[in-house]
């Protein structure tokens, strides 16, 4: 297996590296819960963002183009996960005027966040799995 050392690859396993340092040092230098959680999640942030960049590494630079196709997918994906947003936005709104749900900002904040996210990853999946795009 071929690793390759570009400076883009080094500079990501470097910030990796620092997170994960990062992390550690906020976890056990801080007595409370809260940096506790924090430093927790710089570590796996870290820890995330280190392996991408070593599965990135081990890849050639031409097989990390993106095509067309994959190009297409990702647009129509990110425009149906857009329209979805803004139907679950409508949905909530409506729902909370009806019947008083009480439904805060924030939460109808975080709802939309991660339909959003969820639809766009499940759309660009359903596409590529389907294959022609039009």
């Amino acid at each position: 297996m071929k690793f390759r050392k570009d400076k883009d690859i080094l500079r990501l396993l470097r910030v990796g590296l620092v997170v994960v340092l990062l992390g550690v040092v906020l976890m056990f230098q801080a007595p409370s819960k809260t940096t506790f959680f924090i430093g927790f999640g710089l570590i796996f942030a870290g820890l995330f963002i280190f392996t991408r960049a070593v599965y990135t590494a081990t890849k050639p630079k031409t097989e990390l183009i993106a095509d067309e196709r994959i190009t297409r997918i990702t647009e129509k994906a990110g425009y149906n996960a857009g329209w979805m947003v803004v139907l679950s936005v409508i949905i909530l709104f409506w729902a909370d005027k009806i019947w008083s749900l009480g439904i805060e900002l924030e939460d109808m904040y975080w709802t939309t966040l991660l339909v959003g996210a969820y639809s766009f990853l499940i759309l660009k999946w359903y596409y590529n799995r389907r294959g022609e795009i039009v």
